[in-house]
């Protein structure tokens, strides 16, 4: 398996990345306690959904998402907490997997060719 995949593979990994970008508003205002720390929280989410939708830093990202959803399981109802314990699965997910051939990272990071040239003196070729 290539490190950024493509095909169905690589549209899989958009279609998790674009929901994963939604919910991270659901647990902004799941960990949003007080007033003055919803703000930080809701550009917190903001920034963490664009990253996510477009594939920049894609595998600290929903890493760190993650863990944000892990910390709001313990602040929201039995019905939520089974909801983020699926969003907790698709971040490690998207963690473990990477963010495929459709991403930032893809196109900063992608594949790379190395050319070498056959029989040179350096490679053990003969004269």
């Amino acid at each position: 398996m290539s490190r950024y995949p493509d095909g169905a593979f690589g549209v899989a990994l958009l279609l998790i990345r674009v929901c994963c970008a939604f919910v991270a508003f659901g647990v902004a205002r799941a960990l949003s306690a007080t007033p003055g720390t919803s703000h930080f929280l809701l550009l917190a989410a903001g920034m963490a959904a664009i990253c996510l939708a477009v594939g920049f830093a894609t595998r600290w990202i929903a890493l760190a998402l993650g863990i944000a959803a892990t910390l709001a399981v313990t602040q929201s109802t039995p019905s939520e907490q089974l909801l983020l314990a699926g969003h907790i699965g698709s971040c490690l997910s998207i963690a473990l997997m990477g963010a495929g051939a459709f991403s930032l990272d893809a196109r900063r990071y992608g594949r790379r060719v190395i050319q070498l040239p056959p029989n040179t003196p350096d490679r053990g070729a003969e004269r």
